[in-house]
This record gives C-alpha cells, sequence and structure tokens, in this order.
C-alpha cells in the first residue's frame, strides 16, 4: 500500500493548556492508546535521559552523565560557546542527536559521526578519532588518521570550527573521589 506524504506527515503545533484540561497528547507514530498527558504547572515532568556507563542520581532524582571535560569553540561559527564531554564514546556532528553536537552554522561539519571524542574513566584519558567521514579532522594541525591522545588545551579543527580541549577529569580528580553519601 502506497501512502502519499500527507498521510504519512503530520504538522502538529502545541495549543495552549488550561490547568485541569483533559486534553491528551499522541505521539506521531504512536497507537491512539499510546498517549501523553501535557506537563501542567505544579506536575513532577517524568524525563528519562540517556546514559553513560557512569550515570550520576542529582537530589531531584534525575539520572544523568557525569561530565568529564569540555570541547570550547575558539574560532568558526558558534565562537565562546562549550560543549560537554561524557564517559565513553562521544560522537559529534551537527545532528541534534550527536553527543557533541556542533549546530551553529558550520556546513562543513558532517551531520553525524564526524569524530569521537572518548573519555576512558579507568584510565582517566581523552582520545580523539576521526568518525570515517571524507572531512578530516585535524589535532594541532595534523590530521587524526587513528585515535590520538588529547592534552589541555589540544586545539581540533572540523570542519570551519576550531575546538580547544578542556578537561575536567584526570589523574588529579575523578568523580569516584568525590562520592558524598
Amino acid at each position: 500500500m502506497h501512502m502519499s506524504d500527507d498521510e504519512r506527515t503530520r504538522v502538529v503545533r502545541p495549543s495552549v493548556m488550561e490547568p485541569g484540561s483533559d486534553a491528551v497528547t499522541r505521539a506521531a507514530g504512536r497507537s491512539a492508546t499510546a498517549t501523553h498527558r501535557p506537563h501542567l504547572e505544579g506536575d513532577a515532568p517524568a524525563t528519562r535521559l540517556a546514559r553513560s556507563a557512569s550515570p550520576h542520581r542529582a537530589e531531584n532524582n534525575v539520572v544523568h552523565d557525569l561530565v568529564a571535560g569540555w570541547l570550547v569553540v575558539v574560532a568558526g561559527p558558534g565562537r565562546g560557546c562549550a560543549r560537554e564531554i561524557y564517559f565513553g564514546m562521544n560522537s559529534l556532528g551537527r545532528a541534534d542527536n550527536q553527543r557533541i553536537s556542533l549546530n551553529f552554522g558550520d556546513e562543513t561539519i558532517s551531520r553525524e559521526s564526524h569524530a569521537f571524542v572518548v573519555f576512558d574513566d579507568m584510565q582517566q584519558d581523552f582520545y580523539i578519532q576521526h568518525g570515517g567521514k571524507s572531512n578530516l579532522v585535524r589535532l594541532n594541525g595534523k590530521p587524526v588518521l587513528a585515535p590520538m591522545e588529547l592534552a589541555k588545551g589540544d586545539m581540533i579543527d572540523v570542519g570551519s570550527t576550531r575546538l580547544m580541549f578542556v578537561p575536567l577529569c584526570s589523574e588529579t580528580f575523578n568523580w569516584s573521589d568525590t562520592e558524598l553519601a
């Protein structure tokens, strides 16, 4: 059975909900029985986040990844912005589904997996590797053709964007040493 674009795609615009309203929102592609009540003032939202191997439970009981370091945009679109690096493999690209999303308007960065920034929490080391795309990644001006270890202040070039690597976790600090009861 062939469906037209109009039958497959629907634009859903949010409407203003009055407190106490019985309206129900249905996610596209889900059955009519899979419903979600809109968040109303005073409700505690139920949020589930993707986690790394080392999640942290905050005071409000929300599980989130621990930050291991940052990439700071020092040149190109997005200059002055920073992106968090988490434990494990961090895919870097323009798409919103990338763990390190660099969606600042630099169209020369691949949408997905332009590169990977890796934090090995057992060794407390950071690495960068290319994502297998045609656009090169450079570390301190040299092409990244195999995984390379990162050091504080290293410069990473992806597309027309330059990033500075700023570690948090190292031999002098790691999250497992700071556990509080």
